[in-house]
């Protein structure tokens, strides 16, 4: 991922088409990204078997095999999946709304959500059923976007709503979370949260191009002390009760 004007790139869609029937936007659309390593770092070099629900065209996948892990993506589109089969990896098409991925129940470590609950019309049903797929004792490793940072909160403020094709206002988010909010989805599955923080940024304006490093400073303390205000992405592990 990106950091650009300020936002984190969380999808680009090559579909881009207002309107599009649910169908046919996710088969034909490729969500694209370098992986989130502020995400992937949360998982435990121990946990070894990682599935990646909503894995796009692989850049997580990537990152996981790097460090060890073996991993499985899970997505709605075949076109995503083709991209995916060619990088090496296992991937399951499969509508998670509609059915459970056909794999062992109980034999991931960690599910992967990364940006994906929000796409979802109900996504604590659904998260309950991909549940299954945990050990227990495993975890659930989630980004989720804040649609109350900053820059989304003044536009709110002043009168503006409006979907864009891709970020925080991604046109095909059903659901919307604030940091708290989405912890919340993770407590009431009966998880217990053992991280909860954000990455974003916190506006500079043009001193931003005189210090990279003490901007990067200024972002990690403003996501610290206020996360609800410039987290753009709440991160979140919670663990799945051992037996």
């Amino acid at each position: 991922m990106a950091l650009g004007d300020g936002l984190m790139t969380i999808g680009r869609s090559r579909d881009g088409v207002p309107g599009a029937d649910r169908e046919s936007h996710y088969s034909t659309t490729m969500y694209e990204n370098s992986g989130f390593p502020e995400l992937v770092r949360l998982i435990h070099g121990t946990e070894k078997r990682v599935i990646d629900v909503g894995c796009g065209t692989g850049g997580n996948l990537q990152l996981l095999r790097e460090s060890g892990h073996e991993v499985v993506g899970v997505t709605v589109s075949s076109a995503e999946a083709r991209v995916v089969d060619l990088l090496g990896f296992h991937c399951v098409v499969c509508d998670v709304e509609r059915e459970i991925p056909e794999l062992p129940r109980e034999s991931f470590d960690v599910l992967l959500l990364s940006h994906v609950v929000e796409h979802f019309a109900w996504p604590g049903e659904v998260l309950g059923r991909l549940l299954s797929l945990v050990r227990p004792g495993g975890a659930v490793v989630a980004a989720i976007p804040n649609c109350l940072a900053i820059r989304n909160r003044m536009a709110f403020m002043t009168g503006r709503f409006r979907y864009t094709n891709s970020g925080l206002m991604d046109r095909s988010h059903l659901r919307f979370f604030d940091f708290w909010s989405a912890q919340k989805l993770l407590v009431d599955l009966g998880l217990t949260v053992t991280v909860h923080s954000g990455v974003g940024q916190v506006p500079l304006g043009p001193l931003r191009r005189l210090s990279k490093g003490l901007s990067m400073a200024c972002d990690r303390y403003g996501t610290k002390v206020a996360p609800g205000l410039f987290a753009v992405h709440v991160l979140l592990r919670a663990e799945k009760a051992a037996p």
